[in-house]
């Protein structure tokens, strides 16, 4: 009995062995993390300022063609209002729907711009993004890590392990800036 009792257990022994050793050869092996501040890079990049530039100019060139739209759409409105009671109800109703057809294209008009400006600023972000990716792989591959993860999944870390400083460097060498094209964005 003993010995059945001895062998049981070395079985035992050799399943907890072999059971435990991924375990064991995960705890050995090491993670080498770095942490990168990805909105430290929308915010202090060159490319990402120049397309910040560009989208506000934008938008304030939109709305300034919007705010001289609306105006002479409403002198048109007060012209029409006036002409309402020397016009014919019929000839009246025919100015109207002109009118409301033109207030519908202007709307459309200015949808559409902010459409394309939104499908402009997708495009510039992937091609930052196309240039950030291999300065971030380069980065892990020169300091051994095996993973990167954004600052806003961490609670706290040390100082060295954050890259944002370096990848903001080599972004500003290879792209200095990034075209927001809306012209391109139309077709």
């Amino acid at each position: 009995m003993f010995s059945m009792l001895a062998r049981t257990m070395g079985v035992l022994t050799v399943a907890a062995l072999v059971m435990s050793a991924p375990a064991a050869q995960a705890q050995t092996a090491s993670a080498n993390i770095l942490v990168v501040d990805t909105v430290r890079i929308q915010e202090q990049s060159s490319a990402a300022k120049s397309m910040q530039t560009q989208i506000r100019d934008f938008e304030t060139k939109l709305q300034a063609q919007a705010k001289s739209a609306e105006e002479k759409l409403k002198a048109e409105e007060v012209g029409l209002k006036q002409q309402q009671t020397l016009l014919a109800p019929e000839q009246f109703d025919v100015k109207r729907r002109e009118f409301e057809t033109r207030v519908g294209e202007e709307q459309r008009k200015l949808q559409q711009a902010q459409q394309d400006m939104q499908v402009a600023v997708r495009t510039a972000q992937g091609t930052l993004l196309k240039a950030l990716e291999p300065i971030l792989k380069e980065l892990m591959t020169e300091r051994g890590a095996n993973l990167m993860v954004d600052r806003r999944m961490v609670l706290t870390s040390s100082d060295s392990l954050d890259v944002t400083t370096a990848v903001i460097e080599r972004l500003n060498k290879k792209m200095p800036s990034v075209k927001v094209d809306v012209a391109k964005a139309k077709k």
